[in-house]
């Protein structure tokens, strides 16, 4: 059994408080426990974002309330969360009225159903997200139907988002035809493997390396599955780590045979793009029966994902500008690798756009050819996005949405260089010096912060000078051809804008905060 430590987020001087939530909760292990105080017309917060496995419970401050997660009481239409969730009302104050632990990523919305209490604005949000803590993941689920026949074209595939030591901490059971788990059935060996492994667990090795063909050195260890690796590609897959379920492909208790998770003669693999959702993130599917009769995957009517290459992209097209962005991960407490770009021009891929950080300074960065004009969202993350930022939904350079609070830039005509943000933040970490020099320029902007006039200096003529919000909006463009020059900027909105200066055809930058 599992208690949660409810003391750090419930009132301790309520004790039977307390017990009430431990005992609700000794039957599962979370990671993290929230608390919502409820009370009229209000649930504080409104909204979270958790990670999968998380708890949140519901606490009442006072009045008769419940936590409705079915049907929306303003509509009377279902919310549609990932799965519903609804408790009885209570009018106990300080009585815990529902806890609930989140398995299933996606957005959850909820509210209270007692009245017209829903319509007063009693109503609250759970942004789930797919994370998974751990150094060892599914990565796909193998029943090929193999010229060899039997249970060769049975495998598991396995990758190791972090180095892991002793790989024998990890296992693996099979569910077959819906009869729920019958525990652990696999260890792997005692050897230890490095962040980055391809892992196929195979019934028949040789088998395997024909049908791969010269996809099978794409799996960097292969190792000999016993018996009891015997899905039929009806049946769900269980990692175990130290003895305990860490993340789960199909349904126990349900036989797949018709469900979208099906595989018979086919294959699961994990990717952002895909369709079927579980504890471990998204996953598509190869299509029942789709390797009947082939001899090589790359002959078959579902190639495996791994083993497709991906053509080189086509040159960019001339309306576009080189965009470099820098986040600095200097206050990231969070153990990663490699940091990343996500965003709506890559379709929230993961680890496509790896950043990179040559000089050793913390300050990350990757360059991008994108469309002038173009809104894009994006955010940072790590380790295909085993960690990610939080952003503040009130920061100017972010969209405002509270549930999916990501950063917003409007990609300008000319090839830029983005502030160099912290994690998390519109802002960098520290504030650099206003001067700027490089070989003999000199670059000066000042007063800093100013509130009516901005002073540009530079010991040779600058030829125009670009005013963009925190947005990347241009807002001001200004033709100089001179040493220096006075900007009015009495007009301007209270916010942080980069000055962006053309100085004998190369760019130089400086943020000013202008206060009106």
């Amino acid at each position: 059994l599992y208690f949660v430590n409810c003391k750090k987020k419930i009132n301790m001087k309520k004790f039977s408080l307390v017990l009430i939530c431990c005992l609700f909760f000794s039957f599962i292990k979370t990671q993290t426990t929230y608390t919502v105080n409820t009370g009229s017309y209000y649930y504080n917060p409104t909204n979270l974002t958790i990670n999968v496995g998380d708890s949140v419970v519901w606490v009442n401050d006072g009045g008769f309330h419940d936590v409705n997660g079915n049907i929306n009481s303003i509509t009377g239409q279902p919310f549609n969360n990932p799965e519903t969730f609804d408790s009885p009302p209570t009018s106990s104050t300080g009585a815990v009225i529902y806890g609930h632990r989140f398995t299933i990523p996606g957005s959850y919305n909820y509210d209270c159903s007692v009245g017209s209490h829903a319509a007063s604005g009693m109503v609250g949000s759970v942004l789930v997200q797919s994370v998974l803590d751990t150094a060892l993941i599914l990565h796909g689920i193998i029943d090929f139907d193999l010229p060899s026949g039997g249970a060769t074209g049975k495998a598991v595939h396995l990758y190791a988002v972090k180095n892991i030591t002793d790989l024998s901490t990890y296992g693996l059971g099979v569910a077959n035809n819906g009869g729920g788990t019958d525990g652990q059935e696999y260890t792997f060996p005692q050897i230890s493997v490095t962040q980055g492994t391809h892992i196929l667990l195979a019934r028949d090795t040789g088998a395997m390396s024909t049908y791969f063909d010269s996809c099978f050195t794409s799996f960097d260890l292969v190792l000999q599955a016993t018996s009891s690796i015997s899905q039929n590609g009806d049946d769900a897959i269980e990692l175990f780590e130290n003895g305990s379920i860490i993340e789960t492909f199909g349904d126990p208790n349900v036989d797949g045979t018709g469900e979208p998770w099906e595989y018979q003669d086919s294959w699961a693999y994990k990717d952002p793009n895909g369709t079927v959702n579980f504890s471990g993130g998204m996953w598509l599917m190869g299509g029942v029966n789709c390797t009947d009769g082939s001899t090589i995957t790359q002959n078959s009517n579902c190639p495996y994902p791994l083993c497709i290459s991906t053509p080189p992209p086509p040159p960019p097209p001339a309306n576009t500008s080189s965009i470099t962005f820098q986040v600095d991960m200097s206050q990231v407490v969070d153990n990663f690798n490699t940091p990343e770009l996500n965003g709506t021009f890559n379709g929230w891929c993961g680890d496509c756009n790896p950043m990179s950080d040559a000089d050793g300074n913390e300050i990350w960065e990757v360059t991008l050819d994108l469309n002038h004009g173009d809104t894009i969202e994006y955010k940072f993350s790590a380790d295909a996005w085993t960690i990610q930022e939080t952003n503040d939904p009130s920061a100017p350079c972010t969209n405002g949405d509270p549930t999916y609070t990501n950063r917003v830039l409007i990609v300008p005509t000319t090839d830029s260089i983005l502030l160099e943000v912290c994690w998390g933040s519109c802002s960098i970490c520290s504030q650099p010096p206003s001067f700027i020099s490089e070989n003999i320029i000199g670059f000066h902007v000042y007063p800093n912060p100013a509130n009516s006039v901005i002073n540009l200096i530079s010991n040779q003529n600058i030829d125009k000078v670009d005013i963009y919000d925190m947005y990347g909006k241009l807002v001001s463009t200004e033709k100089i051809g001179a040493k220096s020059y006075n900007i009015d900027i009495k007009d301007f909105k209270n916010n942080i804008y980069q000055f962006a200066c053309l100085i004998n055809n190369k760019w130089y930058y400086s943020k000013v905060i202008i206060i009106n």
